[in-house]
């Protein structure tokens, strides 16, 4: 997910791009849940060395991406019948998604992997520092709105007073997306936390083939978690390693609320580290994919945070979806960001990238179906779509 409207983390969160929870590697006091993963034995489906690899932001955030709980079953229908060997899923953030995905997918892929949430304390607002935010808030209507529409009355209303509070404040606020105004200031003061959705991470890896292992690469980032997931898996012609993951977005004007750094550099740092941990990998066939929130300049394509994703240029990866007349994954033509500040631009911010892989045979954008007739607050989105995201497909040959 990767929206640059003013205040929308406020109250409303990848990529995105968007966009999902962060991993912070610097917290002072973690919750860990500890991380689900089913490896139901029930045979694999690949044969003759070809395996297919989706990577998929199913922009399941609520108050952020509209329709939430509108779309969730519907994706959890589109998964289920998705042909691929393993799936990377970002931006499923909260646990009753998480069930919902798993339970549906269980058949199809019944190797799954979800890490464990993990929150932090290290953000917070002093009495009274968010007096003048929750009064503007008060006075335009926007305590009495559905919650997809807060980010709208925020961004309409009450820009000044968001971007007056003090950096930890403003980290708080941006963590309650999804809350009712109502309870910023209680969470805030009294139990503060510093990353969305409960510090879930919003990943996942579904695979036809059993997981052997798992690890995960926990980044220091802001308002969301962020990490990257490992799953070393057992196919019929050997095992690979399979890296998920979900990127910092760089924003354009939601400010960072940190007292130094800013959006692009910390993605940088994320870009650096994950590129490393994958090279240092013994599996010789590895696959990295998910949403990088960024990506480079294809025809009349844009480029996002082009000089990070330099960074992957430089590591030259097998990127096989750029080299076969790409289209797409965050549109504008997606009838779920009309009105958002993103509706004008078209980019590639979701990626599957391999080493040492023989041919790619195949290379799709997948996931793209409309979804007419998505409502979300009494609107109507038509047509509306899966997520905000498109996936991409990519079948390799051993």
């Amino acid at each position: 997910m990767k929206r640059i409207s003013l205040l929308v983390l406020l109250v409303a969160c990848g990529g995105s791009k968007d966009d999902g929870t962060a991993g912070g590697t610097d917290t002072d006091t973690d919750t860990d849940t500890g991380p689900t993963t089913s490896n139901i034995d029930t045979g694999t489906s690949a044969v003759g060395g070809d395996y297919t690899f989706v990577t998929y932001n199913a922009g399941l955030a609520v108050g952020f991406v509209p329709a939430a709980d509108v779309r969730e079953p519907e994706i959890s229908a589109a998964l289920a019948g998705l042909d691929a060997d393993v799936i990377c899923l970002q931006e499923v953030w909260l646990p009753t998604q998480v069930d919902a995905i798993a339970g549906a997918t269980s058949s199809a892929f019944p190797h799954q992997y979800f890490p464990a949430a993990s929150q932090s304390s290290d953000a917070q607002c002093n009495p009274g520092e968010l007096d003048s935010l929750l009064t503007c808030m008060d006075d335009a209507g926007c305590s009495d709105l559905c919650i997809d529409q807060v980010d709208d009355c925020l961004f309409d209303n009450c820009g000044v007073q968001f971007l007056m509070l003090p950096k930890d404040c403003m980290r708080c606020g941006m963590a309650n997306v999804g809350s009712a105004p109502s309870d910023i200031a209680d969470t805030c003061q009294d139990a503060p936390v510093e990353y969305a959705y409960g510090g879930s991470f919003g990943t996942g890896i579904l695979s036809k083939h059993p997981i052997v292992s798992t690890d995960e690469l926990v980044f220091t980032s802001t308002t969301n978690r962020r990490s990257a997931l490992k799953a070393v898996i057992d196919t019929p012609d050997g095992d690979v390693a399979v890296t998920c993951t979900h990127l910092t977005a760089v924003f354009d004007t939601i400010p960072y609320p940190r007292d130094s750094g800013d959006w692009e550099s910390e993605q940088a740092v994320q870009v650096a580290e994950l590129i490393d941990w994958v090279d240092n990998d013994a599996t010789e066939h590895k696959v990295l994919m998910g949403d990088m929130n960024t990506g480079p300049e294809v025809g009349e394509i844009n480029a996002e945070a082009p000089d990070n994703w330099d960074i992957f240029d430089d590591a030259d990866f097998d990127i096989p979806y750029l080299d076969d007349d790409p289209t797409c994954t965050y549109c504008a033509e997606n009838g779920l960001l009309a009105g958002s500040a993103d509706n004008d631009d078209d980019r590639i911010i979701d990626h599957v990238m391999f080493r040492g892989w023989s041919a790619y045979p195949a290379n799709a954008r997948v996931l793209d179906q409309e979804l007419p007739g998505t409502e979300s607050c009494g609107d109507t989105f038509d047509p509306g779509a899966l997520s905000d995201h498109y996936g991409v497909s990519t079948t390799a040959t051993w």
